[in-house]
């Protein structure tokens, strides 16, 4: 029987933390006492206005930090595609926090892969991992816990995405929950640490907003780690899209009770403190937008990739204040749909996005197309709303992001072991 251990953290005491996962870790059965450790943070994009608390709190890092004492530390994360890691390490403060430690901080876009075989993949039949990760002697994933817009949410199997290459965590990303469970059985990992003391609800996984839930989940088994994180959002997680697909392939554990529940809290409590969560509507065809902007998806279109995307990035824009009133008359389409409202003047706006995207249609000044089954959050986000006129992303965005692009593709010309 898998074990999850449960435990009761208020706050991000890094002291209270080690001491926590020191007890965890002993029913467990798992030892802390490790001449190095990798450290896996969940990074995807930090930015003070649009992603300000989608990555690992930094008091959570140095808690497992002290856990592993006197272990060598080397931090890691990978941001999304179009994102540079050392780009979202400035704004998460992970710099800062590497000194602390007197660990290495790594960006994974900048560091070197190797490939390994996928067993038994329906989506990947091989994949590249960092050659770190693989040649570390004790490797820790700090999942946080976000609601996400792609799957019912973000945890252990989620993360594990981002250990891919930028290019290969965009590829069949309309297939998430099928790649997601690919990768149970080939990415090593010795202790998994949810960073669930504020969860993000209310948006995707970088538009969240901050839930306090005051858990910390440990557990050695991403699959039944993530059951636990299901419960903790009041999820059923033989619900979840990614958990149903693990049982069809007859991944264990197959239900709850296959999982024993260690620690401080039990299930019942979980269940008490999620009544607090409100899970956003992840359809960007539902999303609350001004009369003159509609999104017309597909009921063939897959949540997983462009609608998915576009809900986060729509969140995103709303919890920075961005205004919708100087966006012209604007259809979204997503998908083969059977009509498009005609365009009311030589203003009116039509953004095709997914490759599918057709329709007849008429009456519309400017037609934007995004082509592709798996377009990066970032396209999105910079050009969805500029070809709306409601923000102009890569202004906001600045000289600094380009700069990081610039050099993170320096550094992936000697990459780091």
């Amino acid at each position: 029987m898998e074990k999850v251990y449960l435990l009761n953290v208020s706050k991000y005491d890094p002291a209270l933390i080690a001491r926590g996962l020191n007890k965890a870790a002993q029913e467990l059965n798992v030892s802390l006492q490790q001449k190095s450790a990798i450290l896996l943070a969940d990074c995807p994009w930090a930015h003070p206005k649009f992603a300000p608390h989608s990555h690992t709190h930094p008091g959570l890092i140095q808690g497992v930090a002290q856990a592993l004492e006197p272990a060598a530390i080397t931090l890691a994360a990978n941001s999304l595609p179009g994102f540079p890691t050392r780009y979202s390490f400035n704004h998460a403060d992970y710099g800062s926090l590497a000194v602390h430690l007197k660990g290495r901080l790594l960006p994974l876009d900048e560091a070197a892969y190797r490939k390994v075989a996928i067993e038994g993949g329906k989506v990947i039949s091989s994949a590249k991992l960092p050659a770190v990760w693989l040649n570390a002697d004790f490797r820790v994933a700090m999942p946080k816990l976000r609601q996400s817009t792609l799957v019912p949410f973000a945890g252990a199997l989620r993360q594990m995405q981002s250990l891919l290459p930028q290019n290969e965590q965009l590829k069949e990303c309309h297939r998430l929950p099928e790649k997601m469970v690919d990768l149970i059985a080939s990415v090593p990992l010795d202790l998994i640490v949810v960073d669930a003391i504020q969860v993000l609800h209310r948006g995707g996984e970088l538009s969240g907003q901050l839930q306090e839930l005051g858990v910390i989940i440990v557990g050695t088994n991403p699959l039944a780690v993530d059951m636990i994180c299901a419960v903790a959002l009041g999820l059923d997680p033989a619900e979840v899209d990614f958990i149903r697909e693990a049982t069809e392939r007859d991944i264990a554990p197959h239900a709850l009770d296959e999982i024993q529940i260690l620690g401080e809290l039990d299930l019942d409590e979980l269940r008490r403190r999620s009544a607090g969560i409100e899970l956003a509507d992840p359809n960007p065809a539902n999303f609350p937008l001004p009369g003159q902007i509609k999104v017309i998806r597909s009921a063939k279109a897959r949540q997983p990739g462009v609608s998915g995307i576009l809900a986060d990035v729509f969140y995103m824009l709303r919890n920075a204040g961005v205004s919708w009133k100087s966006a012209p008359h604007t259809t979204i389409v997503i998908g083969v749909v059977d009509q498009i409202p005609p365009g009311i003047d030589e203003y009116s706006t039509l953004i095709f996005m997914d490759d599918t995207s057709r329709s007849e249609y008429k009456g519309y000044g400017r037609i934007v197309r995004l082509p592709g089954r798996n377009i990066p959050l970032i396209q999105v986000l910079t050009d969805v709303p500029y070809a709306m006129k409601v923000i102009n992303m890569r202004a906001e965005l600045g000289m600094e992001l380009m700069a990081t692009k610039l050099i993170a593709s320096i550094k992936r010309l000697f990459p780091q072991k």
